[in-house]
């Protein structure tokens, strides 16, 4: 049957040296799927995120308007200001 019982032994040695490379990529593949698994949040964390963003740029556009409305304030002190100085210095 078999002429050469050296052959079928080589031929063993190739396929376990072909195998042990395949389980050594696969490890390789597992542990950097591992890292790359890693390195993304969930969809749960993500929207957290986003709703703390979210509250944090309304808080900032309300902040804004409310120093909008403070603006006739103080262009009516400025105004106020300059008044009494032209009067301060009118009667000297």
């Amino acid at each position: 049957m078999n002429a050469n019982p050296y052959k079928d032994g080589e031929r063993l040695m190739k396929v376990e040296t072909r195998l042990e490379n395949i389980e050594d990529a696969v490890t390789r593949m597992e542990e950097k799927l591992d890292k790359w698994h890693g390195n993304y949040i969930s969809r749960v964390e993500m929207n957290e995120l986003l709703r703390a963003r979210d509250e944090r740029i309304e808080r900032i556009e309300q902040e804004r308007l409310a120093n909008k409305q403070l603006y006739p304030g103080w262009i009516n002190i400025l105004i106020a200001f300059a008044a009494l100085l032209v009067a301060w210095f009118h009667n000297k």
